[in-house]
């Protein structure tokens, strides 16, 4: 039985979690506490996500899809798609922490969404929510300067609307008819940021991604 060590909301951790649901891949999850990680004892990897395949492990979610799609899933690798997976991890994801955590108050009241997913309560959520409120807005800003994002609403809105007439082009998918990895890799980063705001917004002033993500939902959720 395959095994993936993630935290429920991370962005990577969700791209492969819907390639594996698109696919019907079987999977076990295992959530890793975000101070220690002692569920990642078994290697010296300590970030997320980590799937565990007996004994092979396979760290980074490019990878760790590569593998999944060569052993088991089999999706179809449309023309361009390396660019575009690319683009996934190097240009989509980076608008997320800044969207997630621009200041203390945004960033705490979207915690609660993430302890709610994560399952953590009590006093040990409270204070994993109040550290991570503290720390995410630095990250964040961070990660603003490093990727030279000026306004992260509107670069981000970009970055949809790009997706849809260059990525999708008047198709279904990227992959035409049928989802291929690139559709699993953009819908798993951006569903991650579910119940923020964020997404619906996009869906509510962009109805080409709308019906992209809600037929994705079906399948890759």
């Amino acid at each position: 039985m395959l095994t993936l060590y993630q935290f429920q909301s991370c962005p990577f951790c969700g791209k492969v979690r819907a390639f594996m649901n698109h696919t019907g891949i079987e999977y076990d999850t295992v959530e890793v506490a975000p101070f220690g990680m002692k569920e990642l004892d078994f290697t010296d990897h300590k970030k997320v996500p980590v799937l565990r395949d007996d004994d092979e492990i396979i760290v980074e979610s490019a990878a760790i899809v590569d593998y999944l799609n060569q052993d088991y899933g089999r999706l179809s690798v449309s023309e361009g798609s390396g660019e575009w997976m690319t683009w996934v991890d190097k240009t989509l994801v980076q608008y997320l922490p800044p969207l997630i955590h621009p200041n203390f108050s945004t960033s705490f009241k979207n915690f609660a969404v993430v302890m709610n997913r994560e399952q953590i309560s009590g006093i040990k959520g409270f204070f994993v929510r109040l550290g991570g409120s503290v720390m995410m807005p630095k990250v964040a800003r961070k990660m603003k300067a490093k990727n030279n994002i000026v306004d992260v609403e509107q670069e981000f809105s970009a970055a949809i609307d790009r997706w849809v007439t260059e990525g999708l082009a008047g198709k279904a998918f990227f992959g035409g008819e049928q989802a291929d990895q690139v559709d699993t890799s953009v819908f798993g980063v951006l569903h991650s940021s579910r119940g923020m705001g964020i997404i619906e917004a996009q869906k509510s002033r962009n109805p080409a991604f709308a019906h992209w993500y809600d037929v994705c939902a079906t399948t890759m959720a």
